[in-house]
């Protein structure tokens, strides 16, 4: 047996091989199947069944952004008003994310088999993982592009300081990607139809916001002047391109993911 076929064979053994890039297009992929559940609970440089290492990265994680979350809502709840923007959405799926991982990690590393059977759970995290990912890119890359350079004025009582400016907006896309690397769990190009869905969610709540008459906190009956409904093209416009934004970050994303584990298998990590 040639060197060549012997180094394919032992790659078809690793349970983390990615499947080909082609294959990523197929509908099927679009499905929350992983016949790997630990892949959800581990680090990809972990060598052992548990790493307590692991666990606490998880858990500090978790405590930065439940913390940032809960300062938030302290700081601008403002009548209900912080609830109608797409930033805090996006802040409480990563506050979500992060403390549900945080769980199951620990749940995992107490019964492993019991953890490991609670596919549902494992199906509902791997979306909200992706969807948190990539909105979280998608508001760093709209909100310092569209919106900051209009929000400096001293008249708008939801103005975000500095600090939870960056902690909001900057800090989340960073962490996660960093996060992406650290994980073990894999990537298919077609879940971008869970940010979707939840980009669409908000479309349609900005969208009821406006035809109930509602306002924002400076009187304007919009909550973003790209989603002013009065203006359909411009709303239109702005959902489209947000639309063709996510699905570039998501292969961007996988991009990551697939250097993760090219990174993995140079350095015989790849299990």
């Amino acid at each position: 047996m040639t060197a060549a076929k012997q180094e394919r064979l032992e790659l078809a053994e690793l349970r983390q091989e990615p499947i080909s890039f082609s294959e990523q297009f197929h509908a099927e992929q679009c499905r929350l199947n992983h016949h790997s559940p630990e892949d959800f609970h581990r680090s990809q440089w972990q060598s052992e069944l548990k790493s307590c290492g692991f666990l606490i990265y998880r858990w500090c994680l978790a405590a930065f952004f439940g913390s940032g979350l809960v300062t938030n809502i302290i700081l601008y709840y403002y009548r209900g008003y912080w609830l109608i923007y797409l930033t805090n959405w996006g802040f409480v799926l990563c506050s979500l994310a992060s403390i549900t991982g945080a769980i199951f990690v620990s749940i995992y590393h107490c019964n492993p088999e019991r953890m490991m059977r609670r596919t549902c759970l494992i199906k509902c995290y791997w979306a909200l993982y992706w969807t948190n990912l990539i909105v979280s890119n998608i508001i760093c890359i709209l909100y310092w592009i569209l919106i900051f350079p209009r929000d400096r004025g001293t008249d708008n009582p939801m103005r975000l300081n500095t600090l939870n400016n960056i902690w909001t907006h900057a800090l989340p896309p960073f962490f996660f990607t960093i996060d992406h690397m650290v994980v073990a769990q894999p990537a298919r190009i077609m879940h971008f139809i869970y940010p979707l869905g939840f980009s669409l969610a908000y479309v349609a709540f900005s969208c009821l916001y406006y035809l109930l008459g509602y306002r924002d906190p400076r009187g304007h009956v919009y909550i973003y002047p790209m989603l002013d409904y009065r203006k359909l093209g411009i709303a239109i416009r702005t959902i489209a391109l947000t639309t063709i934004l996510l699905i570039t970050c998501s292969i961007l994303q996988y991009g990551v993911y697939r250097l993760r584990v090219f990174i993995a298998r140079k350095l015989n990590r790849l299990q």
